[in-house]
Order: C-alpha cells, then structure tokens, then sequence
C-alpha cells in the first residue's frame, strides 16, 4: 500500500501542532485578561476607589497581556517553522511526480504541483489555521459567560450559529465557481506559458496577434467567472459583518437590561461584551479568511491526486553494472489518456556492441518505443530487458551511469554548458571533454564566450539548434554507457556534423556500446548491424540485418513511406 507523503509530512511534525494547541490552550485563558480587568475596574475599583487595587489589577494585565503575545509570537513562529518543514518534506517528492506525470501524460493541473505546497506551506502560518487552533477553547469562553448569566450565553449561541450558516450558505454558492475560476485561471496562465515557450513560431508566422485575442478570452472567461464567485461572497460577508455589530448590541442591550433589573453590574456588562467577542473571533476569523481555507483544500486535493496517480517505479536493487544486451519481448503500450493502442506486438533482441537503425511512417511510435526502451514510460504489456532485467525497474541513478538518451525534441536546462553535459552534476572535467569530443563539439563548446562553463539561456534558446543538438548528444555520452539511444540526432546537424557523427556511431561500436537509432535520413543508418520497421498501425512489419532490410525497402514505392515522418 502506497504511504500517503502528505499525512506522513505532517504527522512527522504532530509534535510542532500539538505545541502550537498547547500555546493556544493558554493564550485562551490569557485573552480573558481585559475583560477581568474591566469588570474588577467597574465593580471594585470605581466602588472602593482604591488606587492600590487599580494599581495591582494594571500590573496583573500588563503581566498577562505581555505573556499573551509572547505566546502569540511563539505560535507564529512555531507554525511558519511546521510549514517550512512539511513543504520541505513535500517538495521532493511532488516534483518528482510532477516530472513523472508530465513525462507521463502532461497536462495543466501538473504544473501546478509546486505552487500547491507553497499554499500548504502559507496556510500554516495564516490567520485562518490560528483560528482553527483557538476553536476547541471556545468552551472556555461559554463557560464563563455562563457564569456570567445564561442570557449571554443565548446570545453568542445564536450569533455563532447565524455566522456559521453564513458560512456554510457561502461554501455552497461561492466555494464551487471561485474554484471554477480558479481553474480557468491555470488554464490561461498554462495557454500563456506555452505562447512563451514557441514564441518563435508566433512571431516568425505572424500569430502573435491571435494567440494574444485567444488567450484574452480565456483570461476574460477566468475573470468572469471569480467576480460572480467574489460578488456572492462580498454580499455574505456584508452580512456577516451585520451579524456581528448585532452580537455586540445585543450583549450591550441585555447587559444594560439586567443593570435596570438589579442582576448584573457595569462590569459584567462590559466583560460580558468582551469576552462574547471573544468567544466568536474564531468563527469570524475563519469565515473572512474562507478563501484561504478553500484555496489550501483545493492545493490539498490537488496533490493527493497528483502523489497517487503518478507513476509507481518500484525500483529494484542496484543491480552490476550491464554489458548491453537489449531484448524487447512483446511490447504493447496504450496511451494512459485514450487507451489508444501505440505500439503492438514489438519483439527484437540486440546482443552487446550490436546496432539498430528504427524507421517507420509518421506516427508508427518510434519515438514512444525509444522512451521504453530507455525506461522512461513502462510497457502497458510485455516487457524490455536490459542484461536480463527489467530496464523500468532498474534504479535510475544507477541506470543513468549506464544509459544515454537523446530525445527527439533536445531539451537542455538553464545553467552551464558543463551541467548540462554532466547531467546537472558537477561532473568530472575529463569524462566531460571526453564526451564533447565524441559528439565532436569539443571545438564548438571551446568557441563559445567562455567555453564549458558559458551558461545556457532558458530551454537552450542562446545556442543554434546545431549547437544544442551537440550538446544533446554529448550529454548522451557522458560517463561510461553501454545502451545509448539516439531519436534523431542528425535532425538539426549539417553535413559535417552528420559525418562526425557516423564517425562516432562506429566508435562507440568498436567499443562494444549499444545503439540505437531513429533517423528519417539514410546515411545516419549506414553502419547499423539490424534494423527494424513499424507500421503506421505500430506494429511490426520487419526486422532483421541491415542489408537485408534496405534491400527490401529501396524499392522505389517503398522506401520514401517507411522513411518518412516521426
């Protein structure tokens, strides 16, 4: 049974929140302080006019005024510091996820992950968690304005319970199209995110202008939909604040009647009033924060979804290093969204050293069965081995020392030339240099302004597809691999970078590397040991030797159809 990493992050700091109820249990007792102290004023000192009596009362309420915001400032800071510490339990694991959906199935509520624990990690220093923490101790206050006289009591029992329906009046028309909104919202922010990311594409065919219009739409749609949800809730908390100013009168109103009467005093008036407010701060409290209440519940159903439905790698133990031998048996996968089949009965096997050039129509998966191959996404049914065991279940950070992947779409990460070669890690300098000049970028990572350590803007936007290509591909070399699959690598490279390139694939060959390869161009396949052809159905339509399959493959009707598209 999968642990729930949310329960477990706060349950690790239960001592943290136990502390902060104990602060609260006290600062409930403390908070009486003014309203004792206003009615031992009215019916003592005013009575007596002792100003030795005012003068002790004063130095007990300055006493415990004083420890009551010593308390308040220590819950304050106890709970930011609970916060830090389940965000921080958190975010390992919700990026991770986040990753491994994203790699998965994509999708908006995806990369909303980390914002989510910010929120979790804001709420539990807010005004809205101290309330709720001051909520068991109302008791406290009923109590005393029991004592006080039941009518009091009456009072602050129907003000909570008109404040209370309120509250749930609000949650049940404004809680669901403030979420709407909200959703609308991400989907904006995430339509204009993805502009950013193909901006060049939107200015180079002049659809600036339009993916701006669309996107005003979706953002007017967004804001419709939260001033409907904050128009209801503003009209609910008018009356909330009416509710409450009602309250006070009626405490006022019923401490003065029972004055004329002769059962209670001016200080029980006042105290009465005092500690009715009191009594309700939490509920009042909670109900103006309610937005943030439903924002963390929102962030919190959001990241149990996003924790249990990411992808389970029950990784394995770490396994000796493998010499490359590749066997695909049976491999079905279905896309998770449609349940589409992609890829069917493929089964191939590559002994270490061997070579296999992939080709196939636009859309056959070729690119889907280097992500399995590699144990990025798992077999829906079958299974690919790497020397013997499941390459999904090998342990990535020990896979990674083993394995080099070079996706169709190169994609490279802010930071150094250096990090990125090295895989984020600070490398070794020799094992990096030695991975340029296989990909022979060397010369070209030396031209750069300030060689390995020039940092890459962005998603790699300062280099020229060639360069980010190289370095790709350089990336993929990095270390010691025994299994290198390459989607496309000669798809931004010129001639000369496409020479450099066979050159390397017959090196890495001598040296007893795995490869394997898709490529829409021949020449890059030249020096393959098999190959392999999908169907536009994604199936298996041949496999077998080089020489054998491009035999049967240059018939002139033939190969352009098998050669062309992903």
């Amino acid at each position: 049974m999968r642990v729930d990493p949310l329960k477990a992050a706060v349950e690790a700091n239960k001592a943290l929140f136990v502390a902060g109820l104990g602060f609260s249990a006290a600062m409930s007792i403390l908070a009486l302080t003014t309203s004792f102290y206003m009615l031992q004023v009215y019916d003592r000192v005013l009575s007596s006019r002792s100003q030795d009596t005012l003068l002790l009362l004063t130095v007990i309420a300055v006493g415990g005024i004083t420890t009551f915001s010593a308390l308040d400032s220590l819950r304050m800071r106890l709970m930011m510091r609970a916060g830090l510490r389940v965000s921080n339990a958190l975010a390992g694991n919700v990026l991770r996820a986040m990753v491994a959906t994203a790699c998965r199935n994509g999708g908006v509520q995806v990369r909303t992950g980390l914002r989510d624990v910010e929120t979790v990690k804001n709420f539990a220093a807010s005004p809205c968690l101290m309330a709720l923490m001051d909520m068991p101790f109302v008791p406290v206050y009923l109590l005393v304005l029991t004592l006080l006289h039941p009518l009091f009591l009456a009072i602050v029992l129907l003000g909570g319970m008109a404040l209370v329906l309120v509250a749930l009046v609000s949650e049940r028309t404004v809680t669901p199209a403030l979420a709407s909104g909200m959703g609308l919202s991400m989907r904006a922010h995430a339509f204009a995110e993805d502009g950013l990311r193909n901006s060049s594409v939107l200015e180079g065919m002049g659809m600036s202008r339009t993916f701006c219009a669309r996107w005003h739409r979706h953002w007017l749609d967004s804001l419709a939909e939260t001033t409907r949800a904050l128009d209801r809730d503003s009209r609910l908390s008018s009356i909330s604040k009416a509710v409450r100013m009602l309250i006070q009168v009626a405490l006022l109103g019923a401490g003065a009647m029972l004055i004329l009467d002769f059962r209670a005093t001016g200080g029980i008036m006042i105290g009465a009033s005092i500690i009715g407010a009191r009594a309700l701060a939490p509920i009042e409290t909670t109900i103006s924060t309610w937005r943030s209440l439903i924002a963390v519940r929102q962030a919190w159903t959001r990241l149990t979804r996003l924790l249990q439905a990411a992808p389970d790698r029950e990784e394995g133990m770490a396994l000796p290093a493998p010499r490359g031998w590749l066997e695909a048996a049976g491999v079905h996968f279905m896309a998770p969204a449609t349940r589409k089949a992609i890829l069917s009965n493929v089964s191939f096997e590559l002994m270490p050293g061997e070579s296999l050039g992939i080709i196939g129509p636009s859309g056959s998966g070729k690119s889907t069965l280097l992500r399995l191959l590699v144990g990025a996404w798992p077999c829906s049914t079958g299974i690919v081995r790497l020397d013997g065991a499941d390459i999904y279940a090998w342990p990535r950070d020990e896979l990674c020392r083993f394995a080099g992947y070079l996706p169709q779409e190169v994609e490279l990460f802010t930071g150094t030339v250096r990090e990125n070669i090295a895989r984020m890690t600070d490398g070794d300098p020799e094992a990096i240099v030695r991975a340029a000049r296989r990909a022979h970028a060397h010369e070209m990572i030396l031209g750069l302004p300030q060689g390995y350590e020039t940092q890459i803007g962005e998603n790699g936007h300062d280099l020229s597809g060639g360069q980010a290509q190289r370095i790709g591909i350089a990336r993929a070399f990095y270390g010691d691999p025994r299994l290198v699959i390459l989607d496309e690598p000669n798809a931004n490279l010129d001639s000369a970078g496409e020479e450099a390139l066979v050159t390397t694939i017959a090196d890495l060959k001598k040296s007893g590397v795995t490869l394997v390869i898709v490529a829409h161009r021949p020449s890059i396949l030249a020096s393959v040991d098999k190959m392999l052809v999908l169907r536009a159905d994604g199936s298996m339509s041949d496999f077998g030797p080089r020489a054998d399959i491009m035999q049967r493959f240059t018939r002139p009707a033939v190969m352009p159809v098998a050669m062309a598209g992903r």
